[in-house]
């Protein structure tokens, strides 16, 4: 017994020394660890100490001055017919991939970025709350509405903690992949009454769309949208085409958003006084908010009557009225605005870049004709992740008609951008979209080669010569913006793409036999400066 119990007493010290053994050991490897990091962190400020003091100071960056900007954009002025990409790009020609843009009227000054290693500081540093100046427009109509109804929440316009719990609530309903089925669904019920439209209004004998053919492509956005962020049918491809209130909401978006660039990147007295620029987007702004606030109490007492049943999935309006009826009313106007014209552009710059290339377009057609041979077949949440060249071939058209010139943010820290000091808080114009079209970056920028976005080992270089994008810097041909602040409706409008574009390639031989010199014209954002008379011929 008592060996026994020696043995036990013995076992047990010798388990309690290694024990103790292990937790000095970690304890070493952790005072290790801790002080590595330390180190690390007192070795990189020092290095960035060092850049800093190396650097050229923030004012003797090159820039426009105050006289030349008020002056650049009055009449007869060298910038006033400029879209904002001419306008950023004539100021790179003068100043190289750093300037300075003053702010007038009250406005802050900004930095405009071409250098692709100073977007990486910018993004690495904007910390979990990046501000994003430039549409100060919106803000300063949503506080300033007389019935305080955004008091809680400016939606995605606001900055700050506001924006991250408002961000918090949404992110889960429209951003999460399981979700996708909420909208799959609707969005290929107004996709296949587009296909139906098409063959309408089509000339018998040419086969072409009219040339305005771009307001069917607006009203396929808008039903899209609508059925979402809405939950209801306006059916303006066909069943209700002249429905006026659809028609002004369309109207009222496309000057929103024009608006959005004269008030916020121009010269502007709105916040002194009411110009004729503000009061015309005050009007568009008090129409979509009117005109969504009915839908949504519509959509609410419908809900109400008929509730979803037990087991039943619910819309996406319905669960963002479950969150609370303001935060419906804020995301249906959010997506409304900034997805329509959006998704109208890159429609019709994926159709030209399909319409002029049938090579790539009858390799996208036998894509989906492997992964759903009957074309009367509807795509699924399944069959959907075996086509990556209809999703090549849609980021290929993004990278050569890009939507818009990039992103804006506020520097989260102290950075040395292209050595120079900018100060924490500088608006920063990080021009990301207007670089893939540079040799520099893609070999061939001008043609249209989606195999560019494949795998390695599932891409053909055209030519033997090696255009694939596997090493290009991932902070340039961001159409959907980047980290905490990238595009909340990115599925939904990728997902809109991927139907029409699969859709229409399965339906016609899509031809455009038109110049598309000058494509597109860009203000916040690109827009169709082109007749869109596109050839439509029906596949047996």
């Amino acid at each position: 017994m008592s060996t026994f119990w020696n043995s036990r007493v013995a076992g047990t010290v010798v388990t309690r020394l290694r024990l103790f053994s292990g937790e000095q050991q970690q304890l070493q490897k952790y005072q290790c660890a801790k002080y590595s990091t330390v180190s690390n962190a007192k070795t990189e400020n020092s290095v960035f100490d060092l850049e800093w003091q190396q650097a050229l100071p923030y004012k003797s960056m090159p820039k426009l001055s105050r006289y030349q900007m008020l002056r650049g954009f009055l009449k007869g002025g060298e910038f006033v017919d400029l879209s904002l990409n001419d306008f950023l790009f004539k100021c790179r020609e003068r100043f190289g991939d750093i300037y300075r843009m003053p702010g007038v009227i009250g406005q802050p000054d900004s930095v405009v970025l071409f250098n692709v290693n100073d977007f990486e500081k910018v993004y690495r540093t904007e910390g979990i709350w990046p501000n994003r100046p430039g549409t100060d427009a919106v803000r300063y109509y949503r506080e300033n509405r007389k019935d305080g109804f955004f008091a809680e929440t400016l939606g995605l316009n606001d900055n700050g903690e506001k924006w991250a719990k408002f961000r918090h609530v949404v992110n889960p309903v429209l951003m999460q992949p399981k979700n996708a089925k909420l909208y799959l669904d609707p969005l290929q019920k107004v996709n296949l009454e587009f296909i139906e439209r098409i063959r309408e209004i089509r000339d018998p004998l040419t086969l072409e769309v009219p040339e305005n053919f771009l307001e069917d492509i607006n009203h396929l956005a808008f039903d899209s949208v609508a059925v979402v962020a809405l939950d209801h049918e306006f059916g303006l491809l066909r069943r209700n085409p002249d429905c006026a209130e659809a028609k002004v909401l369309c109207e009222h978006m496309s000057a929103f958003l024009k608006s959005i660039y004269d008030l916020g990147i121009k010269p502007s007295f709105y916040k002194y006084i009411q110009t004729p620029t503000y009061k015309r987007f005050a009007k568009s702004m008090d129409l979509m908010f009117d005109v969504t606030n009915r839908y949504v109490n519509a959509a609410l007492e419908r809900l109400e009557k008929n509730p979803s049943k037990e087991g039943e999935e619910r819309s996406v309006l319905e669960k963002l009225l479950k969150i609370n009826r303001k935060t419906a009313i804020v995301m249906a106007i959010d997506m409304l605005t900034a997805a329509v014209d959006g998704s109208s552009s890159a429609l019709a710059a994926v159709l030209l870049c399909i319409a002029r290339n049938p090579t790539k377009q009858q390799k996208l057609r036998e894509e989906l004709l492997a992964v759903l041979p009957n074309k009367h077949e509807r795509f699924t949440v399944e069959n959907m992740k075996n086509l990556p060249y209809l999703r090549a071939c849609i980021k290929e058209a993004l990278r050569i008609y890009p939507l818009a010139f990039g992103n804006v943010r506020e520097t989260g820290a102290d950075l040395v951008l292209s050595g120079y000091r900018v100060p924490k808080g500088t608006s920063a114009l990080i021009s990301s979209n207007m670089l893939p079209n540079e040799a520099l970056f893609f070999p061939r920028p001008r043609e249209f080669i989606p195999e560019r976005w494949l795998r390695k080992s599932d891409a053909v270089s055209a030519d033997g010569e090696r255009v694939l994008a596997e090493n290009v810097n991932k902070f340039i041909n961001l159409p959907f913006g980047f980290g905490p602040r990238s595009c909340v409706g990115r599925r939904i409008a990728e997902l809109e793409m991927e139907l029409t574009l699969g859709n229409l390639v399965r339906n016609f031989e899509i031809e455009f036999n038109h110049s598309t010199k000058n494509a597109f014209k860009y203000h916040l954002i690109s827009a169709p400066a082109i007749p869109l008379k596109f050839k439509f011929v029906d596949l047996k």
